[in-house]
């Protein structure tokens, strides 16, 4: 056996084992695969409606925010529909209107119409999240925090390929070429939604009470850790928003920096988000892993927060050493919301869990950049202090929530759903 054969091969067994085995997980992280991609190519809308259509910057801003914050409704609906429904037809017709919605940027000529657009591609966001969630506790087995963990790290291999893509349609900068792209993106959903026929029935649930349709706003240690995690998810903005304002405004680095971040960053969680997520099987361990991500957040912000007193090469050492630091708090987190969230959740319920779940991460979505903008870009470096002090007292308060939880009623195992073969 040759040298490139021995090496072909090892490369094959490595891939082997980083995907899911062959059948309903691969096609469910298929699809999500998918539709980041088409996530990522979405970067260049903001610059469409600006250079091309005239939009200002903050009218664009504004019509995003507004759409998105209404839109953050759908995802209990849309879980509660998966819940009694079946997942899979919910998530499929998510998949679909996603395509008309995000296609629906090309028709933007007014501040209405953008909010309009918004708010379909809010909702498709939400209520994707919330009716894939039936499917994944039924299908990830025992493994579910490991899948969980695997689908980010390939969703941000999605995401860099998109944005790799958007790049070019930003270098040639023209009308037809931000359609193009555009309606390409729209055309993820549609992959998607095609690739998810390959995945098995998943039978609905009948809930275990009648009295409450709406159990998962009932119960209140899971809305307590909820406004816990979405408090906590604050730190999301920091990559997208507060960094590259701090680094462009305050500091020496040069702007190319903020790339190199971006990059580091995204290589790191794909490479390490699974293998950091090793260990996180029960909501105890998951309010100690959110306690290890507040201690990383806070000592990146300081050195974050630190860079404009330094110069160029000993700020740079502090963004790198910052950056790997970050990242870390960024893992812990995310394994420890992957837990709590089904963990903690009744599986009758599992969707509008999911649902309401994903409210208190979109709510922190839609206030992160005027917190941020209100404590980091303020006041400097008490500013990110402050914060990282803020986020580390809100993950010590995610172990007394977990207790609370575990007395309030005994979580319920997870017994999978019904499957049936694709079709």
């Amino acid at each position: 056996m040759t040298a490139a054969s021995t090496a072909a091969s090892s490369m094959r067994v490595l891939v082997s084992r980083m995907l899911p085995p062959t059948g309903p997980q691969r096609a469910l992280a298929g699809s999500v695969f998918a539709v980041t991609i088409g996530g990522g190519m979405m970067f260049s809308s903001s610059l469409y409606l600006t250079r091309i259509v005239g939009m200002s910057a903050g009218t664009v801003g504004a019509g995003l925010t507004v759409g998105a914050a209404v839109g953050l409704v759908a995802g209990p609906l849309a879980g509660h529909a998966a819940d009694r429904l079946g997942p899979r037809a919910v998530h499929i017709a998510t998949m679909l209107l996603g395509a008309v919605a995000t296609a629906g940027f090309v028709l933007v000529r007014s501040f209405w119409s953008l909010v309009l657009v918004s708010l379909l591609v809010t909702l498709v966001g939400t209520a994707a999240a919330a009716s894939r969630a039936p499917m994944v506790r039924a299908l990830a087995g025992d493994r579910l925090t490991w899948f969980l963990s695997y689908q980010r790290a390939i969703t941000n291999v999605g995401v860099m390929a998109g944005v790799l893509i958007a790049s070019i349609a930003i270098q040639l900068d023209s009308g037809p070429v931000y359609v193009g792209l555009i309606l390409l993106g729209a055309s993820t959903f549609l992959v998607a939604a095609a690739v998810l026929t390959r995945v098995p029935y998943v039978a609905p649930l009948p809930p275990t009470d009648t009295k409450r349709r709406w159990v998962a706003f009932a119960d209140r240690p899971y809305l307590a850790v909820t406004l816990i995690n979405g408090g906590v998810s604050l730190h999301l903005a920091i990559p997208a928003f507060a960094l590259p304002l701090w680094i462009a405004d305050h500091t020496t680095l040069p702007r190319a920096t903020i790339t190199g971040f971006m990059l580091l960053n995204g290589i790191l969680v794909v490479a390490l988000q699974v293998r950091v997520s090793r260990g996180v099987v029960n909501p105890r361990a998951a309010a100690q892993r959110m306690v290890w991500a507040g201690v990383a957040l806070l000592g990146s912000l300081a050195m974050m927060g630190a860079m404009p007193q330094a110069s160029l090469w000993p700020a740079l050492a502090l963004l790198v050493t910052a950056t790997v630091v970050y990242t870390f708090g960024e893992l812990w987190h995310a394994a420890a919301s992957f837990e709590l969230a089904f963990g903690l959740a009744q599986p009758y319920a599992q969707g509008q869990y999911a649902g309401a779940f994903g409210l208190g991460q979109g709510a922190a979505n839609a206030a992160s950049p005027a917190v941020l903008a209100a404590t980091c870009l303020a006041h400097g470096l008490v500013g990110w202090l402050g914060l990282g002090v803020a986020l580390l007292l809100l993950t010590l308060l995610t172990g007394p929530a977990v207790r609370f939880a575990e007395r309030a009623r005994p979580v319920v195992s997870s017994t999978p759903a019904p499957v049936a073969a694709p079709g």
